[in-house]
């Protein structure tokens, strides 16, 4: 009896699983009384993948693919790359972010640009993104109805939150941004090193942290944290996140300064690039 209970329940979980597939097409909005997804709960992984080398010159060993589901979407322009390979912690950092906001603020699904390739190496168009530790993700955005959009790619705005062209009647969505922005600085698990973005974006998300009076820690954090990028593209319609090592994956798997004081891995990595 209690074995046939357990497939009975197996099997309506399937069922339910396959159904929180079937998302109706965007915009669309957060039904009332609708039941709460299940928090991500990823297997462990047969074998363990490892980043190797630097961000921007490496590679990806057993790279884990990030899969769609209904908190989280290939950015379609990208749909078609299979550029979505990351390391296990960078895959887990995602769902968990996905799912987070998705609970705070219902109604959207994360988007998500290219990470790497399945065994790493130089990504066309990027700079990096070699090892499995970058991935580019899209804003959330609002169309003028103020209902959440997703658009077939990365949508540009200004200082003010508004949309240029293409896509002028689009608004940066400040409100589950900054939710995004809070649970990827904080996660416990995967530490983020950068979240590459505009300077006016960055103004954009920090005061919208203040607005909501989000604890001093997690703003500090986000201030370190969100830069502008070195290189020409300013990130003005999308972040790029970049994470560190995994502390078990050193040597082989390398860093760059800055380590920033919460990261548990940055005594360590502070001594092994000592002078003398």
């Amino acid at each position: 009896m209690t074995r046939r209970l357990g497939i009975e329940l197996l099997l309506v979980g399937m069922v339910l699983a396959g159904g929180a597939l079937l998302l109706s097409p965007r915009p669309v909005a957060a039904e009332k009384g609708q039941i709460a997804a299940a928090a991500p709960s990823l297997p462990k992984p047969l074998r363990k993948s490892r980043s190797v080398g630097f961000a921007w010159r490496g590679k990806l060993e057993r790279g884990v693919l990030l899969k769609p589901n209904a908190q989280l979407r290939y950015v379609s322009e990208y749909a078609k790359t299979e550029h979505f390979y990351g390391t296990w912690q960078l895959v887990q950092l995602l769902e968990r972010a996905a799912f987070q906001v998705s609970q705070r603020v219902p109604g959207s699904r994360l988007s998500v640009g290219e990470l790497s390739a399945a065994q790493g190496g130089n990504l066309p168009g990027h700079a990096s993104h070699e090892s499995g530790r970058d991935v580019d993700v899209g804003f959330f955005m609002l169309d003028g109805a103020a209902r959440p959009m997703e658009a077939f790619a990365f949508a540009q705005f200004d200082a003010r939150g508004r949309g240029l062209a293409p896509n002028v009647g689009l608004r940066f969505d400040v409100r589950r941004n900054w939710e995004l922005v809070s649970r990827l600085v904080t996660d416990g698990e995967a530490r983020v090193q950068y979240v590459f973005v505009a300077p006016a974006i960055r103004q954009l998300l920090l005061d919208e942290g203040k607005r909501v009076r989000a604890p001093t820690t997690v703003l500090e954090r986000a201030a370190r944290v969100m830069v502008r990028p070195s290189e020409k593209h300013l990130h003005g319609n999308h972040f790029h996140v970049r994470i560190y090592c995994a502390p078990g994956e050193r040597p082989k798997c390398q860093d760059a300064p800055p380590y920033w004081p919460w990261y548990p891995g940055a005594a360590s990595e502070r001594a092994q690039n000592k002078p003398g």
